[in-house]
């Protein structure tokens, strides 16, 4: 399995730097340019740098340590691309083995490989945060989801500190924090008197403060400047303008206008402005072609959107042969369920929401690792035990998807070898 793990990994980290030397995103592609600029900022002020409230720091941060006075952009642009890509090889590896935590070493592998070449070879290559932010976004939502099934003082504290890590990668992280409050809160009063006493009570508001303490502790020292330069804690332009904006050359001219002074105070992109300006009707069918473009825009054979399609086919089959198991799970574990739930569906409804700005799908590929992770499990726990026999060999159901998975990564490694052996050749 280790070996396996190894070729797997040199596959990939073959196939992301070949797509980067083959077809290299330009620096004016993305948000690049922006990035290698904060970053170079970063090293020459000595940390000093505020940032402009739009990118988070931590990433930046990280290409600062590879940056070195009197590169060119060019130069920069293509070391920041090779670290990146370096950088992704090393959380798959992490990956692989938060997975064998939880699943069989096969099941783990399969993962692994999805994610590697469904997801991570894609956006490897480019000089944005996602790669990290998909790791540490998917860390911190299962440190918090494991704080709704065996809470403990420790976990508390890695759930608020990666928390924290994500968000000051990309601030979209945040809304995270309060649906699992709400759910953690509510499951405290529910079980009060069934299964909690009041000194499980009070353990759990310990619990709930330690997640939040070390949430606060870790990006205090952000926000306490955001709120001297920007008069509010948590500020970020794309939250507080761009989202309130029906496209992105009206953000674009609303950044102009903002640095020029040359904006009256009522035409500040707001919830309130937006409201006012748009009817019911306007606001229903931004989120319908929204919804629709996230459903439709990746619907192509190379990349994530078929092993989507896999895990709710197979979801949904399950659920349907063995709708009394699926009824009692989802009783037993409803509040872990429920988080899924509200995680999953509040960021596709912010996520489409958004499109109308920015059409993208990294933003929508930040739930790839919670969807499969949560979708793994309801698998595993509705399988039947029933088996196959396949040349003399027995397999579980399990086993069988494990093996669907693979099939489906083949084609996006045989898709990236050959574009990347072709040009090379």
């Amino acid at each position: 399995m280790a070996l396996s793990v190894l070729l797997l990994l040199a596959l990939y980290g073959w196939e992301a730097h070949g797509r980067r030397d083959v077809a290299a995103t330009p620096l004016n592609q993305a948000d690049q340019a922006a990035y290698l600029s904060y970053a170079r900022r970063m090293h020459e002020t000595h940390y000093a740098v505020a940032g402009d409230r739009n990118r988070m720091p931590l990433f930046p941060f990280l290409l600062s340590l590879v940056y070195r006075p009197g590169m060119t952009e060019g130069e920069f642009l293509d070391r920041a691309q090779q670290f990146n890509i370096n950088m992704s090889i090393l959380l798959l590896a992490l990956l692989f083995l938060i997975f064998r935590r939880f699943f069989a070493s096969f099941y783990a592998l399969a993962l692994l490989a999805t994610t590697a070449f469904g997801v991570f070879v894609y956006r490897a290559g480019i000089v944005q945060a996602e790669p990290l932010f998909y790791f540490l976004g998917f860390c911190a939502f299962l440190f918090l989801l494991e704080m709704l099934t065996a809470p403990r003082w420790w976990l508390a504290v890695l759930a608020g500190a990666f928390t924290a890590l994500a968000y000051l990668t990309k601030a979209s992280i945040l809304a995270m924090l309060p649906i699992w409050a709400v759910v953690f809160v509510a499951q405290t009063i529910w079980e009060w008197g069934r299964r909690f006493s009041a000194a499980d009570a009070r353990r759990r508001l310990g619990h709930f403060l330690m997640v939040m303490g070390a949430f606060a502790a870790a990006v205090c020292p952000y926000e306490r400047t955001s709120k001297e330069l920007y008069g509010q804690y948590f500020f970020n332009v794309n939250s507080a303008y761009y989202m309130w904006c029906d496209s992105w050359p009206e953000a674009l001219a609303f950044t102009e206008a903002q640095r020029s002074a040359n904006l009256a105070p009522d035409q500040v992109p707001s919830p309130a402005k937006y409201w006012r300006e748009h009817s019911l009707g306007q606001i229903a069918a931004r989120m319908l072609h929204g919804m629709k473009t996230l459903l439709t825009r990746s619907a192509k054979l190379p990349g994530y959107y078929k092993f989507v399609a896999l895990f709710v086919g197979a979801i949904g089959l399950l659920a349907v042969r063995r709708s009394s198991v699926f009824a009692r799970l989802s009783k037993e574990h409803a509040f872990a369920a429920g988080f899924c739930f509200l995680f999953l569906l509040s960021y596709v409804l912010l996520y489409a929401w958004y499109d109308a700005v920015v059409t993208d799908s990294r933003f929508i590929l930040s739930l790839f690792l919670p969807f499969v992770f949560a979708g793994s499990k309801v698998l595993i726990a509705l399988d039947d035990d029933r088996s196959l026999t396949i040349l003399g060999r027995r397999f579980g159901f399990v086993q069988l998807f494990a093996l669907a998975l693979s099939a489906l990564a083949l084609i996006d490694i045989g898709y990236n070898a050959l574009r990347v052996s072709r040009v090379m050749t």
